[in-house]
């Protein structure tokens, strides 16, 4: 069932996509500080969906924003970020979509890099799409972050090398600009997947193969993690080619923290969502699900989809590399700014203590043995033989 506010529904150039499904005492806070962001953005509206068993409406200190669209459509069973995505795009009236998540805070700075994007996708290929990078932030200073303005002094911070104010960095990242009805006629995001993790980067894997920027290197399909941006592998090296350039403009998001309890149920699904797309990523031939409803056949669009996946020619520069090019010409050198490529001396991450290692290796043993030491160095010679 579907219950809510709605405010006046002219069209509007930019819909911000915003899922929800309340999961701990705090995500309330972190939602109305989300929210609050657009508070002054008559241009922009804000759908945010509700899965949650009960409306959260009452509990918003946000109801009188004009640009707010709320709606509670309970979702039965494990929460589906990606299904709630889908029907929230589907009510929008926006000619371009914005993905982002409850738990994110964005500057006035990045909101007007959003339409600045939009005027040159305007001139671009149906495709054609952004990517936004995301910093996250610790819990000391998740609590303080709502009221900054200038995110700037955050990155700096990070790019140091310290942990203090910003834990890690998501390159890749569901932080998405794209054109409304491109995204209904790719078929949104999969219905596969439920729970936490890769419906967003099964989305990304689709945007980039009709949007190349470069020709996909041959051990794409490796799912590679690590702190360092600088040792990325796979399509995560792939993908961050897409964000890197916004990041040091200063236009990236903030994640909030929170806690991630890994043995219910919505986290648990993460090991199937990874067997899902990791046998989409191998697939000789990319797939599309059926466009969402609301889908307009107009001839470029259609032309596009009919195309299908784009082959490019050009050769995926050596990432360590062309990070390091990027970061020094956005003024910072790299002996003073580490922080892609190494840790400054004596700083360590929270999620690196002995507690969360044998929690990993407990729950998700083929991760904990692929993201060691020795895992990782097999998996950099495998990228570069």
């Amino acid at each position: 069932y579907i219950t809510g506010i709605t405010k006046t529904m002219s069209r509007y150039l930019l819909s911000i996509i915003v899922p929800f499904a309340e999961r701990d005492t705090d995500s309330i806070r972190r939602l109305n500080n989300a929210i609050a962001c657009f508070a002054h953005q008559p241009t922009i509206e804000v759908v945010l969906v509700d899965a949650g068993r009960r409306s959260v409406l009452t509990k918003l200190t946000n109801t009188d924003q004009v640009n707010l669209r709320y709606s509670h459509c309970y979702q039965r069973g494990v929460f589906s970020p990606g299904s709630v995505r889908n029907f929230a795009a589907q009510q929008a009236t926006g000619d371009y979509l914005f993905l982002m998540d409850a738990d994110l805070l964005i500057s006035q700075h990045t909101i007007t890099t959003l339409f600045s994007c939009i005027a040159s996708l305007q001139t671009q290929a149906p495709q054609a799409f952004c990517m936004f990078p995301c910093l996250y932030l610790s819990q000391a200073y998740s609590a303080i972050a709502a009221t900054q303005q200038d995110y700037q002094p955050l990155l700096a911070a990070y790019l140091s090398g310290k942990v203090n104010k910003v834990e890690g960095i998501a390159l890749a990242s569901s932080c998405l600009l794209i054109k409304r009805q491109w995204f209904l006629g790719i078929g949104g995001f999969r219905t596969e997947f439920s729970g936490y993790g890769c419906e967003d980067l099964e989305l990304i894997h689709r945007l980039v193969s009709f949007y190349p920027l470069a020709a996909k290197p041959n051990d794409y399909p490796v799912d590679f993690k690590t702190p360092f941006p600088a040792d990325y592998c796979g399509f995560r090296r792939y993908f961050s080619v897409y964000a890197v350039p916004h990041l040091f403009k200063g236009d990236f998001l903030l994640h909030q923290f929170h806690p991630r309890p890994h043995i219910d149920k919505y986290h648990r699904m993460r090991k199937q969502n990874e067997v899902i797309f990791a046998e989409l990523l191998q697939a000789q031939h990319l797939t599309l699900p059926p466009p969402l409803s609301g889908f307009e056949a107009q001839a470029d669009f259609v032309a596009a989809l009919n195309q299908g996946e784009v082959l490019s020619t050009v050769a995926l520069p050596n990432f360590a590399e062309w990070l390091q090019a990027q970061q020094i010409a956005h003024g910072f050198a790299l002996e003073n700014y580490t922080g892609l490529f190494c840790f400054q001396g004596g700083s360590k991450k929270r999620h690196d203590s002995l507690q969360r290692k044998l929690r990993k290796l407990l729950l998700n043993p083929m991760a904990f043995f692929r993201d060691s030491k020795l895992g990782r160095r097999m998996l950099r010679k495998n990228a570069k033989d």
